[in-house]
């Protein structure tokens, strides 16, 4: 509250004021507030705060007042009287939102720093801080499940913060959460044309390729080019394979993809199923095979991999071992029933 207070009495100060005008209240109100008089600055800022009642940086210092007084329900009416009649103050929507911001009310305070960002288009510290309150607010909600709640923040954020790739990652986390797939793709690929270095929106965009088929041509070419700017990752290689094999395109291409991006990493069981439905589509069910027992050696518990299995050890003709492998995949499944 500090720094409102002195970001306030500097711009008193600048103002000018006449003898025993509002303006002198108002800054001695703001000098007893810093020096922690509060007493005074009650009495000093209410009569400010009279005598020119749509002065918003009074009311804004009165509701730090008020706070500060344990006065809670006090601090909130001079708060709102602030925002009401001075909407368009840099100085007091910067107040407002470290006040909200101390008083634990995050959405308002983000509210409140967009808007003084915008009056202040040259202060990139200004939109930082509203991104990260914005945030802040979301975070928890997404931590929670409350996909609908955080993905309604987030858009408000977006939009008054655009090209935040912090913004649009999280945004797209809640539609994902709340099965809007196209609106999460379309958030991934705003992530990665901010900040294409990001690797979290490409393993999101992987997740959800059987359900945004009409973004498959885009998706591929950035897994593509984020594939040739990391050729020391697997998971590019990986990436743009399963964007090759979701649309059924080039199955010998994928297969050298997948085989740089298991030299890379021998342990990643994603890396050999995706290879055993690449070789699945060629028919090579021996071979396929081979990679499913590699993925279910890697990740037990991965229960579409013993499905895969079952499929291919019937096509050899290994129907027991088939049987075997589908009495783990239901036991599997029942036992994520609860979880979902």
């Amino acid at each position: 509250m500090i720094r409102a207070c002195l970001l306030l009495l500097a711009v008193a100060s600048a103002t000018g004021a006449a003898a025993a005008g509002g303006d002198d209240l108002l800054r001695a109100g703001l000098v007893a507030l810093q020096r922690g008089d509060l007493g005074a600055a009650r009495t000093n800022l209410e009569a400010a705060a009279k005598l020119e009642p749509r002065d918003g940086r009074a009311w804004v210092a009165l509701s730090q007042t008020y706070w500060r007084l344990h006065q809670p329900a006090e601090a909130e009416d001079a708060a709102s009287k602030a925002a009401r009649v001075a909407p368009e103050d840099a100085a007091v929507l910067q107040g407002l939102a470290i006040y909200y911001s101390e008083t634990g009310q995050t959405l308002k305070a983000a509210q409140a720093q967009a808007a003084y960002s915008a009056r202040s288009p040259g202060n990139s510290a200004a939109r930082d801080r509203a991104i990260q309150l914005y945030f802040e607010a979301a975070h928890p909600l997404l931590d929670q499940q409350k996909f609908a709640e955080g993905a309604s923040i987030l858009k408000e954020a977006a939009a008054r913060l655009p090209g935040s790739a912090q913004l649009e990652l999280a945004l797209g986390v809640a539609d994902y959460g709340l099965r809007r797939f196209d609106e999460a793709a379309d958030a991934f690929l705003r992530t990665i044309e901010i900040a294409p270095e990001t690797e979290q929106p490409y393993a999101f965009l992987g997740r959800i390729l059987d359900q945004i088929p009409s973004r498959l041509p885009q998706v591929t070419q950035r897994f593509a080019e984020y594939q040739a700017a990391h050729p020391s990752s697997a998971a590019g290689y990986l990436l743009h394979a399963k964007g090759l094999d979701a649309q059924s395109l080039e199955p010998e291409a994928a297969l050298g993809l997948l085989a740089k991006a298991v030299a890379i990493d021998p342990r990643d069981a994603s890396a050999h199923f995706e290879m055993g439905t690449v070789l699945d589509r060629l028919q090579r069910f021996s071979d396929a095979a081979a990679e499913f027992e590699r993925a279910v050696e890697l990740a037990p518990a991965d229960a579409a991999a013993h499905y895969r299995l079952a499929r291919d050890y019937d096509r050899l003709g290994k129907h027991q071992a088939a049987q075997a492998e589908r009495e783990k995949h239901a036991q599997l499944v029942k036992a994520q029933e609860p979880i979902r």
